[in-house]
């Protein structure tokens, strides 16, 4: 018994010693080359005219010499236009001998990004290495961000919508910077239903995430039975194209409440 146990400490290490050997082994084979991420995001920010972003590859090992790889797009499975909404910096990457991780460079272009995401599919290929079986397509998709900025909201608009009926639809509305530096007038000079149109204005706050809340500065005086009105509302607005949305809308006076009204104008 005490020979038996002597003689499995050197069994037990060998099988040990051909384990870590295993872990250590180096591929030999055929070499192949793949996305590193079959996708992404990206944003660009409005004003900034582009975005350069990268794609990343990666070979199965080290390249042995010099290895030219490829990207393309498959136009079939994009909703951006290379030349229009992008270009590849280096459609064809040089990986240097005894490298396995190279990438290219893409320019996203600000006047081909929209609010909603566009998509790019690329391909991957080289003319010394492989296709790997995986990863050979990465998808980009990118998008317009358009941070909070104020300075969009002045000029003149245009009615979308009005479910109080002061304004016909395409009725020409002026807005105004307000009072803070994170407020805007809705002017009612071409209000045809009130009496006070040169004094009277809508007052928006706006958040930093687009939400809006609004209040009348003074009543509106719609004379007669109605009499005046106060106006509070809540809504967003779009800093990508400067269109107001206030989607809740109260006119509250002595002859009752109205609440529930729209008020949507978009900027000309």
């Amino acid at each position: 018994m005490k020979i038996l146990k002597y003689l499995s400490i050197p069994i037990f290490a060998l099988l040990l010693s051909s384990c870590e050997e295993r872990d250590d082994a180096v591929y030999e084979g055929d070499n192949f080359v793949s996305f590193a991420e079959t996708s992404s995001e990206a944003t660009v920010v409005k004003g900034s005219t582009s975005k350069e972003v990268i794609v990343s590859y990666t070979t199965l090992s080290e390249a042995k010499a010099n290895t030219d790889v490829k990207i393309s797009v498959d136009a079939s499975k994009s909703t951006a236009v290379e030349g229009t909404d992008f270009k590849i910096i280096n459609a064809t990457d040089n990986l240097a001998a005894g490298q396995k991780v190279g990438s290219f460079r893409i320019q996203l272009l600000e006047s081909g990004a929209k609010e909603t995401q566009k998509i790019i599919t690329f391909k991957i290929s080289s003319p010394s290495v492989g296709s790997a079986v995986f990863n050979q397509t990465h998808e980009l998709k990118y998008s317009l961000e358009c941070p909070f900025n104020m300075s969009g909201f002045t000029g003149t608009y245009k009615v979308v919508t009005d479910t109080w009926e002061d304004y016909s639809v395409g009725d020409q509305i002026t807005v105004q910077p307000g009072p803070a530096a994170n407020q805007f007038k809705i002017l009612s000079t071409n209000n045809p239903y009130i009496s006070n149109p040169t004094t009277s204005y809508m007052l928006v706050t706006v958040q930093n995430d687009g939400k809006v809340t609004l209040a009348s500065n003074e009543p509106f005086n719609y004379g007669g039975t109605t009499g005046t009105l106060s106006l509070n509302g809540t809504g967003t607005v779009n800093f990508c194209t400067g269109g107001i949305n206030i989607s809740s809308l109260t006119f509250a006076g002595a002859a009752g409440t109205s609440s529930g009204n729209k008020f949507v104008l978009e900027k000309n």
